[in-house]
């Protein structure tokens, strides 16, 4: 029992902890735009550029095209020419 209220108490602070993070980071975006450029410029050069969808993962970035994205003349295939 003391197990799942330690774990319980351990995942709590864990997200309390990552809420303290995305809140202090949203302060710096609107406090200090000119902090915010450099910290994502410099996240740029280290992990690369974001990409542009968050809808897959970047390593099948342009392997495929979205039906929103397709061409009228699309034969409605998945993958990238």
């Amino acid at each position: 029992m003391t197990a799942i209220i330690d774990h319980a108490i351990r995942e709590m602070e864990k997200k309390e902890r990552w809420q303290r993070v995305a809140e202090q980071m949203e302060q710096t975006k609107r406090e200090d735009p000119q902090a915010w450029a450099d910290y994502v410029a410099e996240s740029e050069l280290v992990q690369g550029p974001r990409p542009r969808t968050s809808r897959i993962a970047p390593e099948w970035e342009g392997l495929i095209t979205f039906p929103e994205e397709r061409d009228e003349g699309d034969s409605g295939r998945d993958l990238a020419r």
